[in-house]
């Protein structure tokens, strides 16, 4: 059989693995249809396409005809959730009546939440409450995650609540097709899964290794226990072993174990540290002190000839040496501190336009009219009482009653109600680059790279880019706030460099800049890349000690601003000079030796979409 090059070997690996994924998918459902609402739901990683409808349908076969199944549109309001007060039935029987909220549909069968890195974090609080605390039963939650590797996963809030990880990006169809399919029928409910024990030993190395692995919510242990716990019962023990303690941190987690390369025979023959070794002898065997893990187990149990999985996977976790898979990243859960998702930029409140997000007593601005839903809702509880009002009203007043109109129904100026529009505003890149110097052109090479790079990716959330090169006695906006690629490309093509580095002129265009951004509605981003040498003062006078004067004004005024700013330092070494200059500014530094463009563009949409926050 001929050998595999290592364009075939690396395409078998893809295959391979899309094989194993499709197969863990597989596993989740069985799963989720035994464990429901006790195990939370399923965060499910993937565009939409024919593999996700297939999955998608699979689990509904297994869930069965009789699981109510909920979808919670995009954009839905918190009385969609909640319910909220059924116009229609009300003014035919003439008294409140109110409809049910998506949340209790869904109790004792799936709530599925498309688009739900974008879900409002309001909305995810409601759910991950209803998820807490349950009216009966509780429901099943499928989180559907369409974001991009650079955007913002789901909400803490819920991804959190959520057991089980499914990634379908790294699936293709043969994939499907290739393995068997789910078992056709209902899986009912089976409490005894909840019967099944595991091992102390077991808990402590699960608890070590999501701990190593930089997930403190108590949450995530209680999902591995489960996970693990319903794999032994799925398999028809009564007991976990630690099989399925390394498919639970694969499924719940993404953590699996690199291929490790063959051991020489003299290293194979050597005992490792074994966390079920009785205690005398793992003390025997302990590896040195700065390799001891503290968490280690040492209860007596039968001792294995090889070294433990666990063990070596903590180590691994650890060190930094653990490979995840190429579409499910090393568990990468949302965390607190994690960007918000959608399109970058600062969120707008009380605007003329946008996605609604409230109800509000008072108009947003001076044209708002009532919202007519809303407003009748706010009045249908009084109705009743409005009617005797006015009927009292009638007669004390010896209205006949052929001559008294009876309006259908009873509106005040106090049940006025009016919808609360916000949208996210786009931000604009304004790049400030040095082009002084014998490195001119190298920078503006690596800069004319990064803005189409970042161009490409901007066009969709409708963000610009702007271009300012400070050199010889000024500076000049050659690119204007775009986000035109082909515009962008034209004007770049030829940028003129070298001559000495005013870099206050540079920043007082950057700064005039953002303001008219900021003024358009954008959130202007600055972006700064010099070595931090000015030599020539706002008047073009070569005068250093000037020139610093007129930069530490300028940048106490950009800083007074609160604009978001990167201070990147070109410097063939890093000097104090861009260093002090990114304090006065309030910004954020980044040293780098080489500017390339990539790394440049990586970094400026990443802080374009932290904007918003």
């Amino acid at each position: 059989m001929a050998e595999l090059g290592p364009h075939d070997a690396f395409e078998q690996a893809l295959d391979d693995r899309g094989a194993e994924l499709w197969a863990d998918a597989m596993l989740a459902i069985e799963l989720l249809c035994v464990g429901r609402a006790a195990i939370g739901g399923l965060w499910l990683k993937a565009r939409s396409g024919g593999v996700r409808d297939l999955f998608l349908s699979r689990l509904q076969d297994r869930l069965g005809a009789n699981t109510p199944w909920t979808r919670l549109p995009p954009g839905s309001s918190f009385a969609n959730l909640i319910g909220g007060i059924d116009l229609a039935a009300t003014s035919a029987q003439g008294r409140m009546i109110r409809q049910q909220g998506l949340l209790a549909r869904a109790e004792g069968g799936a709530l599925l939440i498309p688009m739900s890195e974008r879900l409002d974090p309001a909305l995810a609080a409601l759910v991950a409450k209803s998820v807490d605390q349950p009216i009966a039963g509780g429901f099943l939650v499928i989180a559907i995650d369409e974001s991009l590797d650079e955007e913002a996963p789901i909400s803490n809030l819920l991804g959190d609540r959520l057991a089980l990880r499914v990634d379908l990006d790294g699936i293709a169809w043969h994939h499907t097709t290739s393995t068997s399919a789910a078992a056709v029928g209902t899986a009912d409910v089976d409490p005894a899964w909840r019967t099944v024990t595991i091992d102390d030993r077991l808990m402590k190395a699960l608890a070590s290794l999501s701990l190593s692995a930089g997930h403190r919510s108590p949450r995530i242990l209680g999902h591995l226990v489960r996970t693990a716990r319903l794999l032994a019962w799925h398999d028809g023990r009564l007991a976990t072993n630690e099989s399925d303690v390394l498919i639970a941190l694969r499924l719940c987690l993404g953590l699996r174990l690199a291929p490790q390369p063959e051991a020489s025979p003299t290293e194979a023959n050597e005992p490792g540290p074994d966390i079920d070794q009785h205690p005398q002898q793992a003390e025997e065997q302990r590896p040195p002190a700065d390799m001891t893990e503290p968490e280690e187990p040492s209860e007596p149990t039968t001792a294995p000839t090889q070294l433990d999985t666990l063990t070596e996977m903590l180590a691994a976790v650890q060190a930094g040496a653990l490979v995840a898979d190429p579409w499910i990243s090393i568990c990468q859960r949302p965390t607190p501190g994690a960007g918000s998702a959608g399109k970058s930029g600062g969120v707008r409140k009380n605007a003329r336009r946008g996605r609604p997000f409230g109800i509000g007593l008072a108009p947003p601005h001076p044209e708002a009219k009532p919202d007519i839903v809303a407003t009748l809702r706010a009045a249908a509880p009084f109705q009743r009482i409005r009617a005797a009002q006015r009927l009292a009203f009638s007669k004390a007043d010896d209205v006949p009653a052929s001559d008294a109109r009876t309006p259908r129904a009873f509106v005040t100026r106090d049940d006025f109600r009016y919808v609360r529009l916000r949208h996210a505003a786009p931000s604009t890149a304004i790049f400030v680059v040095d082009a002084s110097g014998s490195t001119a052109l190298e920078r503006l090479g690596e800069t004319k790279g990064a803005i189409e790079q970042l161009l490409a990716r901007c066009y969709v959330r409708r963000d610009e880019v702007a271009l300012i090169a400070f050199r010889g006695t000024a500076a000049e906006l050659l690119l204007p706030p775009t986000r035109s690629l082909t515009a962008a490309k034209r004007k770049l093509a030829a940028l003129p460099g070298g001559g000495p580095t005013p870099l206050a002129a540079g920043l007082k265009a950057g700064l005039e800049l953002a303001l008219s951004v900021e003024r358009r509605g954008s959130s202007p981003v600055l972006v700064l890349l010099t070595d931090g040498s000015g030599n020539i003062a706002l008047d073009g006078t070569p005068d250093r000690a000037r020139a610093a004067d007129e930069l530490q004004r300028l940048a106490a005024s950009c800083k007074l601003r609160d604009f978001r700013t990167i201070c990147i330092d070109i410097a063939r070494r890093p000097r104090d000079s861009v260093t002090n200059l990114a304090q006065m500014l309030g910004a954020d530094l980044h040293v780098l030796r080489k500017a390339d463009a990539g790394r440049v563009s990586h970094l400026v949409d990443r802080s374009m979409q932290e904007a918003r926050t």
